[in-house]
């Protein structure tokens, strides 16, 4: 079993687990973004 570290989601094979994980590191990806978006729109 493997577990995704940012929600703890349980799979049974390493390749279920990276395909999950990228989920994850678009979502970040997006939201930081969308600070960086802000912020220069506040200046």
């Amino acid at each position: 079993m493997h577990q995704c570290y940012y929600c703890e989601q349980l799979f049974e094979s390493k390749e279920q687990l990276y395909d999950h994980v990228e989920v994850h590191s678009d979502i970040e990806r997006n939201k930081e973004i969308m600070e960086r978006k802000k912020k220069a729109g506040k200046k």
